[in-house]
């Protein structure tokens, strides 16, 4: 009988950990799969909390870093792989963790697999941007989620192993959003911020809190440690229509987000996760990655700016324009991208893995 091939699954952030629960139970039954987490989040309302409520197994290693300093987090993964031999990394998304995996996996010797691949914002001011192009750069399999994230990847040279087969965050809310739990507060706006070059810059942070102030409107908004800690060393207050949660858990989150009359946000998960409940969406940064949102309607970029966000918002609200949102098609796949990416990997890695 043909020995399996050995796969590791490397995952960090709360993000990655949603967009992989249901891939993960279909990798341990085909594969020897092993799943190591770097802990980039590290608190229970940021990471644990999480792997409790979607029901994914505890991972097999659990580093110690509680950092997202990229060349730590490389060092341990070297160790980690050279102890669990995989022929396979899997990486998710454009995180340090991701980065961080994919060069470990090189220096160990390992394949490696990128889900989430092509995605582009063309703003290499990101760290995220630049994480997305290397990690593309040193994949052997390049998962897309779109034609758009496809045809990116070609004109930068790179076609060979590129499958286009959609984004997990589709299987996700396809699965969990039934537990979605109904929050206490209606009528409202949902806002999350937690962008590096959106946090880190006073003067944006300083534009979206008068953008806030300036709606008129109830604003919910659950705050991620990093926002945190930079209103308090700028000295920043939310507005009074600033409703602030500490941060909560998925099935919490969902409901805020089904029940939102829209969401305001600077997360490229969060903008697909509208587009899989039909939520209309604005992304609060100067450039997006998720172009595909933007083509069909269901997102729109408008920066920090009050005067562009608070339109927007009106025409949402009071608008024709939150319902022709509601009604945009999702261009992220049909839920079954976990399965998709599984049929790829058995005809890859049982050919190719192994010789």
């Amino acid at each position: 009988m043909m020995e399996k091939p050995k796969i590791v699954t490397v995952l960090g952030t709360r993000p990655e950990i949603i967009k992989l629960a249901v891939l993960i139970p279909l990798l341990d039954k085909k594969f020897e799969h092993k799943v190591v987490f770097t802990s980039q989040h590290y608190s229970y309302n940021m990471a644990k909390i999480f792997f409790e409520q979607l029901g994914i197994r505890n991972p097999d290693v659990i580093l110690d870093e509680n950092s997202s300093d990229k060349n730590s987090i490389e060092k341990s993964l070297v160790s980690t792989f050279e102890k669990l031999r995989p022929s396979l990394v899997i990486v998710y998304g454009d995180t340090n963790s991701t980065i961080a995996a994919a060069r470990a996996a090189k220096a160990y010797g390992a394949k490696l697999a990128h889900i989430e691949a092509g995605l582009r914002s063309y703003d290499e001011r990101m760290p995220e941007e630049r994480n997305r192009i290397e990690t593309d750069k040193l994949s052997d399999l390049l998962f897309a989620p779109t034609t758009l994230a496809k045809t990116q990847l070609e004109k930068e040279g790179l076609t060979n192993g590129v499958h286009v087969v959609g984004n997990t965050i589709v299987d996700a809310v396809k699965k969990f959003s039934k537990k979605a739990i109904t929050p206490n507060y209606s009528d409202y706006v949902l806002l999350t911020a937690h962008r590096t070059e959106n946090v880190d810059d006073p003067k944006w942070l300083a534009q979206l809190i008068d953008s806030l102030a300036k709606l008129n409107r109830k604003i919910i908004f659950p705050i991620h440690p990093r926002t945190k800690k930079m209103l308090d060393e700028f000295g920043y207050s939310v507005p009074n229509n600033v409703t602030v949660l500490e941060p909560l858990g998925y099935f919490e989150f969902l409901g805020y987000m089904k029940n939102a009359s829209l969401v305001l946000t600077d997360s490229g998960g969060v903008q697909e996760e509208c587009a899989c409940l039909r939520v209309p969406c604005l992304t609060v940064r100067s450039s997006t990655e998720r172009w595909e949102l933007v083509a069909e309607g269901a997102n729109f970029v408008v920066g920090s700016e009050p005067r562009l966000i608070s339109s927007y918002v009106r025409q949402i609200v009071s608008g024709e324009l939150g319902e022709k949102m509601r009604k945009a098609k999702n261009p992220l796949g049909d839920g079954n991208t976990s399965k998709k990416i599984v049929s790829v990997l058995l005809k890859n890695l049982i050919k190719n893995i192994n010789t």
